[in-house]
């Protein structure tokens, strides 16, 4: 039987699976969720909301939760354009969209200790807004 869509989705979990698995192996009693979770938004939705939870629960943050989010929206994502039979390009602007949140972090943590919270928050959400609109105009 032959696959009629992409599976570039299935990509992105591989790495995600084995970093959660570093930090405790009950975490792989996600991966049939994650595996729904390319296929449909829904159960995607209910995915990151699962790994997240997670992270909370465990205290995890920094660059490591950084990477577990962004890996889980990358799948995500990347499933949705596999759905929809996109463009290559489309996952290019993807994957720089999801790579630009690793320099604003580290962008946004050095900045915390010399401007008060109020303002790096407000820095953080401009320049969430700016990455927003540099995908959507990239995408149109």
């Amino acid at each position: 039987m032959k696959v009629r869509r992409r599976l570039y989705s299935l990509i992105p979990l591989v790495p995600l699976f084995v970093l959660l698995g570093t930090l405790d192996s009950r975490t792989l009693l996600l991966i049939p969720l994650a595996l729904m979770a390319i296929q449909w938004y829904f159960v995607g939705t209910l995915f990151l909301l699962a790994t997240a939870a997670f992270l909370i629960y465990t205290r995890t943050g920094g660059l490591y939760g950084l990477a577990v989010m962004a890996l889980a929206i990358l799948a995500l994502e990347m499933g949705y354009l596999d759905r929809e039979r996109a463009p290559r390009e489309h996952y290019l602007i993807l994957l720089a969209a999801v790579a630009m949140s690793f320099p604003t972090y580290l962008l946004m943590s050095t900045l915390s200790p010399a401007l008060p919270r109020l303002e790096v928050t407000a820095l953080a959400a401009l320049l969430l807004v700016v990455l927003y609109l540099f995908a959507r105009l990239a995408t149109s």
